[in-house]
C-alpha cells in the first residue's frame, strides 16, 4: 500500500528508528534531538542535529535512528542529480511525497 503525504511530522523516541523505503527527494528534517541517518550502500554517516536536514537524489532506503528523543519532518523536495543536501535548510516542493511500510 501506498500513501501520499506533502509533510509527515514524526517523533522518535530515544533509539527508536525510522525506515523510508525510497528516499529520492525526500528532505529529513531535524526538528529537535540528534538523528543518525544512513543510507544503503553509502560509507557515510549523517549525523543531523536541530535545524539541520539532509536529501539524497538516490533512489536507496534511509534508516533514520534517535540518538535522543527526536522530532523530525519529511518532506518532498526538488530532485537535483548528483547533489548531496546536507546540513542545508531549504523549501519543501508542492509535489507529494510517497512512502511505502517498510
Amino acid at each position: 500500500m501506498t500513501t501520499i503525504f506533502s509533510q509527515l511530522n514524526l517523533s522518535l523516541a530515544h533509539e527508536a528508528m525510522f525506515s523510508v523505503a525510497d528516499a529520492a527527494g525526500v528532505q529529513v528534517i531535524c526538528r529537535e534531538g540528534s538523528l543518525w541517518v544512513t543510507v544503503d550502500k553509502d560509507l557515510r554517516d549523517i549525523v543531523l542535529a536541530p535545524g539541520e536536514s539532509f536529501m539524497t537524489p538516490q533512489h536507496r532506503r534511509v534508516l533514520i535512528f534517535a540518538l535522543q528523543p527526536s522530532s523530525l519532518s519529511l518532506a518532498p523536495t526538488p530532485l537535483v542529480p548528483s547533489i548531496w543536501a546536507l546540513g542545508r535548510k531549504s523549501r519543501a516542493a508542492s509535489a507529494s511525497l510517497t512512502l511505502q511500510p517498510a
